[in-house]
């Protein structure tokens, strides 16, 4: 678990992708942290991240050590950091994103943002009882406008499909798009909004 803690009201938990807490998480906790936010991120992998170039090891490493019931332990700590918190966010990026996406059933978060959560597509059943935004990449490994459309009639969702591929987000992902990533950062910054005392 990486924790940059400094006494503030509010705290977001950061879920990795696939490779694990890579230079692009590490950067992206010191972010968020140096805007005023508490951040913890756990190291879901039990180890060293994986570089790019593995996708394949790192994906078969997910899915065979880890799998996504591993939101039952992130429900745990969002309800542990809810003792000392005004507020409590869960952001997620693909695999992490789909975990995030499994915690919003619950409403103990303050809100939960998605980005690129592919296999959320494998649990269309969630209804959630928390803010949730969604972030897609239009160019993904499935029919992201079907998933986005079965979205429709659920609550405490907003949606967002952006014209980029699956990673655009990651400065240091081959698929790195500064205009989309710059979007999303604002719709992620609004999502988060701390209250005004």
């Amino acid at each position: 678990m990486r924790a940059y803690k400094n006494g503030n009201e509010a705290a977001i938990i950061i879920l990795h992708e696939i490779y694990g807490i890579n230079r692009f998480i590490e950067e992206l906790c010191i972010q968020y942290h140096n805007d005023g936010f508490d951040v913890f991120c756990p190291q879901l992998l039990g180890r060293e991240h994986f570089p790019y170039e593995d996708s394949a090891t790192a994906h078969a490493y997910f899915f065979n050590e880890v799998g996504f019931d591993v939101y039952k332990k992130i429900e745990e700590q969002i309800k542990y950091l809810k003792l000392s918190y005004k507020q409590v966010f869960v952001l997620g990026f693909s695999v992490g994103a789909t975990i995030a996406w499994r915690c919003s059933e619950t409403s103990l978060a303050d809100g939960i943002i998605c980005c690129y959560g592919s296999r959320i597509r494998d649990y269309l059943q969630v209804t959630p009882s928390c803010p949730v935004l969604l972030l897609f990449a239009e160019h993904d490994s499935f029919d992201v406008q079907k998933v986005v459309n079965g979205f429709k009639e659920k609550e405490n969702i907003a949606i967002f499909s952006l014209p980029a591929h699956h990673g655009f987000l990651d400065k240091y992902n081959k698929y790195y798009d500064e205009k989309e990533a710059n979007i999303a950062a604002v719709l992620i910054r609004n999502a988060m909004k701390k209250p005004t005392i």
